[in-house]
C-alpha cells in the first residue's frame, strides 16, 4: 500500500505545474462580445469562446471576470485578470505601457456609420461629419475624433451623445436624437437580422470609422504564452469551432 501511495505521489510531482491552471479573462459589456442578461449573468461571444477554449484543452481553466471599459486598465494592474479577448494593444494599453503581449489576429471587423435613410441621401452624407450630431458609446475611442475617448472632449468638441450600448445608439438615430451613430459592424449585422423591418430605415456607410484587428492580450510572464494561445485558437479554427461561433453571433454568414 505504501508503495502504491509513493508511486501516485511521484506521478503527481511529475505532472506539469501549469496543469489546469486558472487564467482569469477580463471582459466588459460590448455586444456581441459581452452582454449581461437581466439576471446579471454575462453572456456573449467572449463568454462562449472561453467555454469553448476550456473544452478544447485541459492545461488551463479560463474564467470570465467582469470589468468596464474605463476600469479595465486599473483592474489589470491590480491583478484581477491576466487576459483580455477581442482587444487591441492600441486601445490604451501601449499608451499606458502595460505589460502585455499579444496573440495573432483571430478576428477582424470595425465600426460603421449609421444614419436615417431619407430620399436623396447617399454615401456622401458621411463625407463630412463636423456639423453632424454624433452618437457613440461611453468609454470608447473613435476614428473621426482622432481616437479621443475623453467624454468631456467628445461631448463638447464633437457634439457627441454618449450612450450605454450599440442598441441605444441605433435607437437614438431612429428617434432622431442624433444624425450619425458609430456602431460595431458585428453588432449591426446581428441587430438587423433580428429586425429586418428596420433595414430600409437606416443608411449604413460603406467606409469604416475604424478597423479592428482582434487579438488576445496576455500579461507578460504568466504560464499562458501568446504561442500557447495561438495554438488553442488555431486548433479551434481548424475544427470549425471559431466559424460556428462567428456565425452564431452574426459576424460571418
Amino acid at each position: 500500500m505504501l508503495r502504491v501511495c509513493l508511486v501516485v505521489l511521484g506521478l503527481l510531482a511529475a505532472w506539469p505545474a501549469w496543469a489546469g491552471q486558472v487564467v482569469k479573462v477580463g471582459g466588459y459589456d460590448f455586444a456581441p462580445f459581452v452582454e449581461t442578461s437581466g439576471t446579471g449573468q454575462p453572456d456573449g461571444l467572449a463568454v462562449r469562446l472561453i467555454e469553448a477554449m476550456n473544452k478544447h484543452q485541459d492545461r488551463f481553466t479560463f474564467q470570465f471576470v467582469p470589468t468596464s471599459p474605463n476600469r479595465r486598465y486599473k483592474d489589470f494592474e491590480a491583478g484581477k485578470f491576466d487576459v483580455m479577448l477581442f482587444e487591441s494593444p492600441d486601445w490604451g494599453w501601449t499608451e499606458r505601457k502595460l505589460p502585455v503581449e499579444t496573440s495573432r489576429v483571430f478576428l477582424d471587423g470595425g465600426e460603421l456609420y449609421v444614419a436615417l435613410a431619407q430620399p436623396g441621401r447617399g454615401q456622401e452624407y458621411f463625407a463630412d461629419l463636423t456639423a453632424k450630431r454624433m452618437v457613440g458609446l461611453l468609454g470608447y475611442h473613435y476614428g473621426f475624433a482622432n481616437f479621443e475617448a475623453d467624454p468631456a472632449i467628445l461631448t463638447s468638441r464633437f457634439r457627441m451623445t454618449l450612450v450605454r450600448d450599440n442598441s441605444a445608439s441605433i435607437e437614438a438615430i431612429l428617434k432622431d436624437r442624433g444624425d450619425v451613430a458609430v456602431v460595431t459592424d458585428a453588432y449591426l449585422k446581428r441587430w438587423l437580422r433580428a429586425r429586418p423591418e428596420a433595414k430600409d430605415k437606416l443608411l449604413v456607410s460603406e467606409r469604416f470609422d475604424q478597423r479592428y484587428a482582434h487579438r488576445a492580450l496576455i500579461r507578460k510572464g504568466i504560464a499562458l504564452t501568446p504561442a500557447e494561445m495561438d495554438r488553442i485558437l488555431s486548433t479551434m479554427d481548424l475544427d470549425g469551432t471559431l466559424t460556428r461561433l462567428w456565425r452564431e453571433f452574426g459576424i460571418r454568414d
